[in-house]
């Protein structure tokens, strides 16, 4: 396969090999270059002198003669030039649109657009919106008038940016075309070029289209074109031939070199394959490739990446027998895990609380979230393993994991920058991350103390990428800090940001590899006047080929059509161009897009492939078309086993047994029996969950703020004896609010109850207890003789296990012992709603559902309580009844029962345990003995060896379950 570039190579020796060093080459880019300079070498049988050849911007620099300044100094000069016009401009929104406006500027200049003509018609267009029917007769806001005026200085900051660099010998790109443009008639003239030749152009500028037809008209050049008759037919809607059959009809060149007819005759391969997903495109793009060197050891191929997030994945995917390849595009520094340190470290820093009176600076909360994603950062991370490595910092080891267990033990939701350095005891790092920023030089300073202390751990190491990263983020903030005064600028933390983040986007970290290796993979501009006869093009979906439908100009849109400026039409036909030509020479293409679907990347296929489906491949014979979809080959099946068993060895069984002789609660009976997995977790295991800051009062919390709430009212009377008479709860109902407001303050800590979500349950929390108080003060209760608050009431029970006897110890933690009457109530206080159907359990239940089915939770909690309190009255009453000696143990009737705020209208629920008591048949056995059997059985069931500990199979107890992520639920 002969490539473009060869053939204009060849031509241009053979026609101009007596003058060839003295010509002047120009070509789309400096890829291109390098390649066009290799095929030279090739068709010179004899060594020479290489000619003058440049990418086409930097052929204009050239001949411009002048310092084409970077975007933020213009930008800088920009604001300057516009406060002169408009004193009160805000810096930090001026930011936020001043890149685009400068590229509005480059893009005038480079079409030679009458900017007199074109600022009299946005001028105009600008004063009939003032007229418009809305605002007639009244006055125009200062939003508004701030708006229109905005215009009016614009063409004024034109003309005067002009002046201002035209004076320092310095120019914008557009700048720097329009002169060499205005001057080229002189250039043509004077040059020392004997010719020049443009080679592969493409979608011309009016300023580039000028410089080449002045040259044509001085005999100074010759133009060779790519071309191919499939889109240069006249009649022809296909867009890749929109520039070219323009230059073809209006240049009147002697010979229009070279259109060819290869899309229409050569014989080609076409394979259109859709992925699941975007990084799925990588694996098969080596699979791909690895096919294509398998059939030919030296196959030239490109794979093409119009969407440059995909470098890893292909990088990552490329076979292990490929030695050498390059990669002509740079990864992107945003790419990078420095970069998202760097982009979290300025969320903590905006996304604090900030005070009223600065703009922008002294941050002085920062939000939790923020501080520990980035705490928990890798690079972080590796920095605290370095520093407990070090013997001399003894008492730093372990610093960061010790303030984030602090945060969320205090639950810190915001936290100072004072706070974070007290806890790290001014360790250097946290002084870097969270020091106060005041102005820019804090900001810079920062990041050098940020980048000389992550340079200590990967220059120890084998870590030449993250040392590579760190070294381009050290040229980055250099580069700022040569640009800023921050003390004239007074540039807040966003304009900072912006500023780091546009020089971040242009940074790419090379690759280095042989620049004419057989395999390359580039980008799709990088393509440009390059041929290869196996294409690999990922991506190719709507939206990323070509580029979604997108106006970056403030400029409206009919602006840009009535003087000539480029819009996503003239975007579309340069992509496609891009696109087809690439398509000309190749003989086997692959072209990967997404399947459309929810994930990232994903879409319709590109209009390019049905295009080719639907004309190009209809219209050529000789182009094998075919449709088809990925799918992954599982070489491997291995078997999985959803349920998790735990057999009860004899090491398991003695650490149950221990449990169980600790005390079985009524919590555990209820775990073991909702998920026998659970309980070995918490109990056995003793797997604790992670401490987290909480924002918002979960349900947990609520219940503790109203269980201390009402321990607090009734612990005095616990303590004198004296029974709760209406009165008593008259002076708790006045006390309430700020009781609950205050326990909110104990529980929540850096949650405050005047915010948010929160504010709403301390409301919420009044309103009940508020309920409850009521409907006490207006009950047969009282007087209310309160026993016990939050006290452990427990026996022990014997039960015969095989040749063993083991002492349970049956205990409960009771919310609140009380008498009322001749009754004595166990009560368990309930935030959730319960209702009396969950407190009654039927006969013919009690044997096959009572210790298994979760539904009876409720029922077997209130049970276990009236056991205990029972068998405590029977051993030991004096430790129930210190406050009840005006009352006969004898009369006394023990009950069980619960208080659900969320159903206060029905009082304090009870069960009823006749089910229990006549368990026995003919004989009823009594509630005692037939309890102690139900647990007996209970207990010899938990130390069966015979049946495994699993996890549960009703997916409704795994809701608020902490270990689900281990069950896979």
């Amino acid at each position: 396969m002969q490539t473009f570039l060869e053939l204009a190579a060849k031509y241009i020796y053979e026609k101009y090999k007596e003058n060839i060093s003295d010509l002047c080459v120009v070509l789309p880019s400096r890829r291109a270059s390098f390649f066009f300079k290799t095929a030279l070498a090739q068709a010179a049988p004899d060594p020479i002198w290489s000619p003058e050849v440049y990418a086409m911007e930097d052929f204009i620099r050239s001949l411009s003669k002048t310092d084409v300044l970077e975007p933020i100094n213009l930008q800088l000069e920009l604001f300057d030039l516009m406060q002169e016009q408009d004193p009160k401009l805000d810096f930090d929104n001026f930011v936020t649109w001043a890149g685009t406006l400068l590229e509005d500027f480059s893009r005038i200049d480079q079409n030679l657009v009458d900017t007199g003509k074109l600022f009299e018609y946005l001028g105009e267009a600008k004063a009939l919106e003032r007229w418009d029917p809305k605002f007639l007769g009244k006055e125009l806001s200062p939003t508004l008038w701030k708006y229109f005026s905005l215009w009016d200085n614009i063409e004024k900051t034109y003309h005067n940016l002009q002046k201002r660099l035209l004076a320092n010998k310095q120019a914008y790109t557009g700048m720097a075309f329009r002169k060499v443009a205005q001057n080229i008639e002189k250039i043509a003239k004077t040059t020392e070029c004997h010719q020049f030749i443009f080679i592969g152009l493409n979608s011309l500028t009016r300023s580039e289209e000028k410089i080449i037809r002045t040259l044509l008209k001085h005999d100074k050049a010759e133009v060779l074109f790519d071309s191919d008759d499939f889109y240069m037919e006249a009649d022809t809607p296909n867009r890749a031939g929109t520039f070219l059959r323009k230059y073809k009809s209006n240049w009147n060149l002697p010979e229009w070199r070279w259109q060819q007819n290869l899309l229409l005759t050569d014989e080609k391969e076409i394979n259109v394959i859709g992925v699941a997903n975007a990084s799925m495109q990588g694996k098969l793009a080596g699979q791909l490739l690895q096919e294509i060197r398998q059939q030919d050891k030296h196959a030239q191929t490109a794979i093409v990446l119009p969407d440059e997030t995909l470098l890893l994945p292909v990088l990552h995917s490329i076979p292990e027998e490929i030695p050498t390849y390059n990669v002509t595009m740079g990864l992107s520094f945003r790419g990078t895990p420095l970069f998202n340190l760097i982009d979290l470290l300025f969320e903590v820093h905006l996304t604090g609380v900030t005070q009223l009176q600065t703009s922008g600076y002294k941050v002085y909360q920062y939000h939790h979230l923020s501080v520990t994603k980035l705490l928990t950062h890798p690079f972080i991370r590796r920095y605290e393993l370095y520093l407990n490595e070090q013997p001399e910092q003894a008492k730093y080891h372990g610093i960061i994991q010790q303030v984030l267990d602090k945060m969320a033990q205090e639950n810190k939701v915001l936290i100072t920058a004072q706070e974070l350095l007290d806890l790290s005891q001014h360790h250097p790092l946290f002084e870097t991350l969270f020091r106060t920023w005041r102005d820019c030089d804090d900001i810079i300073v920062a990041m050098y103390e940020l980048i000389e202390l992550l340079r200590q751990v990967y220059t120890h190491g084998r870590n030449n990428i993250e040392t590579e990263y760190l070294y381009i983020f050290y040229t980055l903030v250099k580069r700022l800090d040569t640009i800023f005064d921050c003390r004239e600028h007074k540039i807040s933390v966003r304009s900072f940001r912006k500023f780091l983040y546009e020089l971040i986007s242009q940074t790419r970290l090379p690759f280095s590899g042989e620049p004419i290796s057989e395999v390359q993979i580039m980008g799709m501009l990088e393509t440009r006047a390059l041929d290869f006869e196996n294409l690999i093009i990922l991506s190719v979906n709507e939206n990323v080929l070509p580029a979604p439908k997108r106006q970056e100009s403030l400029m409206p849109y009919d602006v840009l059509r009535e003087f000539g400026l480029p819009t996503y039409a003239e975007t579309e036909g340069a992509m496609a161009y891009n696109f087809y030509r690439l398509l000309q020479r190749a003989k086997r293409i692959n072209l990967l897009y997404v399947l459309p679907s929810d994930t990232y990347g994903s879409g319709e296929k590109s209009r390019f492939v049905l295009q080719l489906q639907n004309d190009l491949a209809l219209r050529n014979p000789k182009i094998k078309f075919r449709d088809l979809t990925a799918a992954v080959e599982q070489q491997e099946m291995r078997e999985y086993n959803e349920d998790i068993l735990i057999q009860k060895t004899p090491e398991t069984i003695t650490q149950l047994r221990q449990e169980l002789e600790r005390g079985l609660y009524p919590s555990h009976l209820n775990m073991y029996i909702n998920c026998s997995l659970q309980y070995y977790f918490t109990r056995i295991a003793k797997m604790q969950e992670v401490d987290e800051v909480e924002e918002q009062l979960g349900a947990d919390q609520f219940g503790t703020i109203v269980h201390q709430v009402l321990e607090d009212f009734f612990r005095p009377f616990e303590l004198s004896g004296k029974p709760i008479q209406p009165d008593d709860v008259e002076q708790m109902q006045e006390a309430l609010a700020e009781k609950v407001k205050r326990e909110f303050s104990k529980v929540t800590l850096g949650a405050k109850p005047e915010r948010g979500m929160n504010y709403l349950l301390y409301k919420v929390a009044v309103e009940v207890l508020e309920k409850y108080l009521q409907k006490l003060k207006a009950s047969d209760e009282l007087p209310l003789y309160v026993l016990r608050l939050e006290e452990t009431l427990a026996t022990t029970l014997s039960v015969q296990v095989g040749d063993e006897v083991v002492n349970v110890r049956i205990a409960g933690k009771a919310d609140r012992i009380d008498l009322t009457g001749h009754e004595l109530r166990v009560i368990d206080y309930k935030t959730g709603k319960v209702e009396q159907h969950q407190l009654t359990v039927k006969a013919e239940d009690l044997e096959l559902h009572f210790l298994s089915d979760p539904k009876y939770g409720k029922a077997r909690q209130l049970w276990l309580y009236e056991y205990v309190l029972k068998r405590v009255l029977e051993e030991s009453p004096e430790t129930i009844l210190r406050n009840a000696q005006h009352v006969s143990p004898l009369r006394i009737e023990a009950k069980s029962g619960i208080l659900s705020f969320r159903n206060l209208d029905a009082g304090v629920l009870s069960a009823d345990f006749s089910a229990v008591e006549a368990r026995g048949g003919e004989t009823p056995k009594g509630f005692m003995n037939a309890s102690e059997e139900i647990l007996a059985d209970f207990v010899r069931r938990v130390l069966d060896p015979e049946e495994p500990i699993h996890k549960t199979r009703d997916l409704e107890v795994c809701q608020w379950c902490a270990y689900k992520g281990i069950c896979a639920r």
